[in-house]
């Protein structure tokens, strides 16, 4: 089992102490975190993959295969609902 797949990890709440401003947020994790997502494309729904920011860095046609993506580019998944 890697850390990934473990649900306790997986469910720690983050702890941010300090001031964050909205622009600062967006950063937050940018180079360490990617969300999934399903979407719609073409009229099929596929997992979009998304950098911190919101922009789309990529598609896959299952979950699984999209967080593996994810982690195969050193990136942590975290699911979007």
């Amino acid at each position: 089992m890697t850390q990934y797949d473990d649900p306790v990890i997986d469910n720690v709440p983050i702890e941010l102490n300090g001031g964050f401003s909205s622009g600062d947020l967006i950063y937050l994790g940018l180079d360490e975190i990617a969300y999934v997502k399903q979407i719609v494309d073409d009229g099929e729904n596929i997992f979009g993959i998304f950098a911190a920011d919101g922009e789309q860095i990529g598609m896959a046609p299952e979950f699984d295969l999209a967080r593996a993506m994810v982690i195969q580019n050193d990136l942590y998944p975290v699911n979007v609902h």
